[in-house]
């Protein structure tokens, strides 16, 4: 196990493209408790707990609570324990909660355990968020800060039907069970990978602190905005076309999900970055129409159309935000602003499905995406304020 003290150098080596790709890969395996066991909790609430409706939001959403603060702090603390104490703490806290969830004998037990996998979620994922970062050089920080949105993506699309074959086989429990016990796999990953540490010598000087604040929020606000196209697709498409009497419309939100994937990867060999302002406001545009032709489609080819443009949108749009980040604060400082910027999307997404809903309910499907495509565009006026702060080329 090294640990690497000198900051990052300008272009990064094929070793340290391994290493990050290692890390994503860690990042991907810590996310599978939950993509496994998402498709069959609602049926352990109702069945077993005897719990309704409101019981199983209660139980599928209790993690995102915990998780959210408790990646914020995980970045405050990663200077001082390292990335990898992170990593291997939160996949034990969320191994251990997980394959309990047999043992819990009501629905309160239940949620706490949820609590429990949201803490352990939040801390592995900042720290392996911001670890494969640290290794690279400049000149792949962009491609290492989509590497954790890409990995969980292909997670929840194979942990979905994995999860619910597994259940068909071996049973609830034991699903329960294995899903905890794959994370384990995260550890020995974690202790292979180097892990780089910037000791209070290494503080880049000249960076000024007005700077690094407006650095991180906007494009953090910008984060949450953007937020609210995925909001969009993941909770009210399927909704959306079944309302028209057209079935299929999870198809919209695997254009999407397969379009995020497959840019990110094509960019490990493409080396194009949305760094500039006009660049960066054609992605939101281009979210911002994919958005607009779900919101007036009356055919599911339109909608996927509109899927696979937010998609577009979306491949540079988080991983360029984050780079603004990384450019206007100080390596010590790094950590902590990424790790609040990850978790401004998760804030994004659940003011998106709650705030969407209820224009929805109000007005209908077609006006809240269009009033989505909306909020799409007003993070596209404080994303190109965050790039004329971070003024990088």
């Amino acid at each position: 196990m090294q640990t690497e003290l000198e900051p990052e150098a300008e272009t990064t080596d094929k070793r340290s493209v391994r290493h990050a790709l290692l890390i994503a890969l860690a990042n991907g395996i810590g996310y599978l408790p939950f993509a496994l066991t998402i498709p069959i909790l609602p049926g352990y609430v109702t069945d077993r707990l005897h719990g309704g409706p409101a019981e199983v939001g209660a139980v599928i959403t209790a993690y995102a609570l915990t998780s959210l603060l408790s990646r914020p702090v995980s970045g405050a603390l990663m200077n001082r324990l390292g990335a990898r104490a992170l990593t291997i703490g939160g996949t034990v806290l969320t191994t251990l909660a997980t394959v309990c969830y047999p043992l819990a004998g009501s629905i309160a037990e239940l949620i706490a355990l949820r609590l429990l996998v949201g803490v352990g979620m939040g801390v592995m994922l900042a720290a392996a968020g911001v670890w494969p970062v640290q290794l690279v050089g400049k000149d792949r920080q962009s491609w290492a800060l989509g590497l954790s949105g890409t990995v969980n993506y292909v997670a929840i699309g194979l942990g979905a039907p994995l999860g619910t074959l597994t259940e068909n086989l071996v049973g609830t429990a034991s699903t329960f069970v294995i899903a905890g016990l794959i994370a384990l796999l995260v550890i020995p990953i974690a202790l292979c990978v180097p892990e780089v540490r910037f000791p209070p010598k290494a503080e880049r000087t000249g960076i000024e602190q007005g700077r690094a604040l407006l650095g991180t929020v906007l494009p953090s606000v910008a984060l949450i905005f953007t937020a609210f196209g995925f909001a969009a697709v993941s909770s009210f498409a399927v909704a959306k076309f079944n309302a028209l009497g057209i079935s299929g419309g999870a198809a919209v939100v695997t254009a999407y999900s397969l379009t995020v994937v497959l840019l990110r990867i094509a960019g490990t060999w493409i080396r194009w970055e949305a760094k500039q302002p006009v660049a960066l406001a054609g992605l939101f545009l281009v979210e911002a129409l994919g958005i607009v032709l779900i919101g007036v489609s009356h055919g599911l080819g339109v909608g996927v159309l509109g899927g696979v443009l937010i998609g577009v949108g979306m491949w540079q749009i988080y991983p360029v935000l984050g780079l603004f980040v990384v450019r206007s604060v100080s390596e010590r400082q790094r950590a902590t602003a990424l790790s609040a910027f990850g978790a401004c999307f998760t804030a994004g997404l659940a003011a998106g499905s709650g705030c969407l809903g209820l224009v929805a309910q109000a007005t209908g499907y077609q006006v809240m995406f269009l009033v989505c495509a909306a909020c799409v565009v007003l993070g596209l006026l404080v994303a190109v304020a965050a790039a004329r702060v971070a003024r990088i080329g």
